[in-house]
């Protein structure tokens, strides 16, 4: 079985629709989740994927220390973060 150029052709444009449909749009969504995270900074509301509500309390490395009510401090990795928290729209919701 001989390929021919029109075979090339459909299989490279299928090849370059996969990857600006799927991988592009990761590639960017994962470079602005990681601006996001490096510009954290002390006194920000943040949420983790487990859920949870709270303020960064400090910042060292790769471990956020995050301030939940009555002076629970828990201590997380970066990554743990899934997106800061504006306070007006968290205002609205309670």
């Amino acid at each position: 079985m001989h390929l021919q150029a029109p075979d090339i052709l459909v299989f490279v444009a299928m090849a370059a629709i996969v990857y600006f449909m799927i991988f592009l749009p990761k590639r960017k969504e994962q470079q602005s989740f990681s601006k996001m995270i490096e510009s954290l900074k002390k006194g920000d509301r943040v949420l983790t994927h487990s859920g949870m509500y709270g303020e960064i309390a400090s910042i060292k490395d790769d471990i956020v220390t995050l301030k939940f009510h009555d002076g629970v401090r828990i201590d997380f990795n970066k990554t743990a973060i899934s997106r800061a928290v504006e306070e007006k729209a968290e205002a609205k919701a309670a």
